[in-house]
Order: C-alpha cells, then structure tokens, then sequence
C-alpha cells in the first residue's frame, strides 16, 4: 500500500512538475510529498527527479517509471472501478460549481427531476462568477461557458453556443435614436463583458454577419461587467446598448421593457467559446454520481433544444419563450 501511495503521488508530481500541486490533490504540504517521493527512490535505488530551485524534471529512469506506473495505476483503478460499478448506485455528495446566470436558468429548472432519479444523491451547487479549481475547492463537476484549456480535466459539450441579441431600454432608444445599421453602436453607449474580444484600448470586438456580409466593430461604454444579471438590469436602466443570450432578456422583450436592435444581423463577440461544457477530473473511472448528472444535463439541454435553457421548453409563446422574443 505504501509503494502503491508513493507512486500515486510521483505520477502526480511527474505531471504538473510540483510538489505543492500533488500535495493540494492528496492534501499533503510539500515538503510530505518530496519525503514521499525521496523514499520511493531509496526504495527502488534511482533517481527519479532532478531538483533545482526553479523546477522539477524527470531523470531518463523517472521517464520509464511513470510509463509503466501510470498503465499499472490505470490497471487497478479500472479493476477497483468494475467491481464497485457491479454494485454501486450514485450517492453522496455532489459539489457543482458554475456561474449565477447557468445555475439559474440552466441547473436549476432541471434539479428537481434529477433529485427525484436519483434520491441518495445531495447536490450543493456553488454559484460565482469565475472559475474554481477543481481539487483545491472539491468540486466534482463545474458548468463553464466556453471550452476549458485545462490538460488533466475531462470535459464534455452539454449545448452549442446560444443565439445572442442586441437590445436596449425603448427610454434609451429614446433619448439616443434608432440603431439602423452595426455603425451606429459606434455612437452609442455599448455596454460590455470584460473579455469580449477587448482590444488593447479598451474597446470590445463585436462580429456582425448579415446584410452587406461580416463587419467587426470595436465598441465601448461606460460599462463593463462580467455578469449577464448586471448587463441586463443596467440596459433595462437605460444605460446602453447590452449583447447577451435570447434567453436570458427573452421575457422583457415580450413585455417590452427591452427592444432587440439589429434583428437582421447574427452578432456575436470576437475570440470566445459560448457553448457550454461540463469539466472533472480526468480518471479511468468516472463515479456514478458524476457520471449520471452529466449524462442527465446533457439529455435535459438537449431536449429543451440547441443552447436554450430547459425552462424556455415548450414553445408555448409565454412571457419567457424566447420563440416569440426572437
């Protein structure tokens, strides 16, 4: 069990070349983990790891160690995994992380007939507006909009990126007058999210697909806020002018309190990912209660139809049908 641990942790020190990384995953300090790895190399009389002060490198013997301990670590967990599998049920606790704006019109719609499937199952659902590292923080799954760049987490696409609309207050439109053409946002208060393609001006990238082809504007205001909440109470305020998803403005549209601006026009932001992924750890062995809430999410999006939220299901026409708003 002890050589079985000690190669658990030089696999993980071997892959993100630090010991204060392996030690966060197996809740060691760092100096634990070296003497963990330092017994290994006396134990099998090599050396494994040059150390200097600035990095961590494996020796031509630690190159061929970590081949054949990762296929006999993933020998024994997909063993371990199958006979657990024969007789495991999804239980416990399930730690989910996302933003306020998924959880609240993706996640939650859809939690209650999840729990009802799944009874020994307890979901905590962790809503803030940036990402959290999985191990440091114990979160099983998290919900991103945009696809991870992370080697050691799995992911998998739940939707593909939803349609997203200008819009602004009619008390706005008003006072600063029509937007007939993607040129005249140049004159107007164009309320942002603070990675939309920003330029290094300050400006944000907007793409525009439609009558007279593809434009990129670079717009600005006295706005900026990674928040969709935020963004749209502050057009519905009469700020400016907003970009975000149908879904999320689709029943002040129907009631009027917001006006879709360049409806002939596809807009979306420059060098950014808008479909939605769910992320974990990457093992051999995925546990069922992850397995079964990815699995469930992905159907519940799916069916709802491409990149709406499942309570917008249904196309009835209602207050927050985002049928009618478009």
């Amino acid at each position: 069990m002890e050589t079985l641990r000690d190669m658990r942790l030089f696999v993980r020190v071997a892959h993100s070349e630090s010991f204060s990384a392996a030690g966060r995953a197996f809740g060691l300090s760092p100096a634990s983990v070296s003497r963990h790895v330092n017994a290994l190399e006396s134990r099998l009389g090599v050396r494994l790891i040059h150390r200097t002060s600035r990095r961590l490198a494996l020796t031509e013997a630690g190159h061929l160690y970590l081949e054949r301990a990762t296929r006999i670590l993933a020998e024994i967990d997909a063993l371990a995994g199958q006979l657990s599998e024969h007789q495991a049920r999804p239980r416990g606790l399930l730690h989910v992380h996302t933003r306020v704006a998924i959880g609240t019109h993706f996640l939650v719609p859809v939690l209650p007939e999840f729990l009802v499937r799944h009874p020994e199952l307890t979901v905590k659902l962790w809503l803030t507006e940036e990402p959290r590292d999985l191990i440091e923080n114990g979160i099983d799954v998290a919900i991103r909009l945009g696809q991870p760049v992370e080697p050691l987490l799995a992911l998998r696409k739940l939707s593909d990126a939803a349609e997203r609309i200008l819009f602004a207050s009619p008390a706005y439109l008003e006072r600063h007058g029509p937007i007939r053409e993607p040129g005249d946002l140049l004159h107007h208060n164009c309320l942002t999210w603070p990675l939309d393609g920003r330029h290094e001006d300050g400006r944000a990238a907007w793409l525009f697909r439609g009558p007279g082809g593809t434009q990129e504007l670079r717009v600005a205001g006295t706005l900026q806020v990674n928040n969709v909440e935020v963004l749209r109470e502050a057009a519905l305020a009469g700020i400016g002018v907003a970009l975000l998803p149908v879904w999320c403005v689709a029943g002040d549209l129907a009631a009027g309190r917001l006006r879709r601006v360049l409806a002939q026009w596809e807009v979306t932001p420059t060098t950014f990912d808008h479909c939605l992924y769910a992320v974990y750890q990457k093992t051999q062995h995925v546990p069922a209660k992850i397995r079964v809430f990815v699995d469930f999410l992905a159907r519940a999006l799916r069916d709802a139809g491409a990149a709406r939220p499942p309570a917008a299901r249904g196309g009835r026409g209602g207050p927050g049908s985002p049928q009618r708003a478009a």
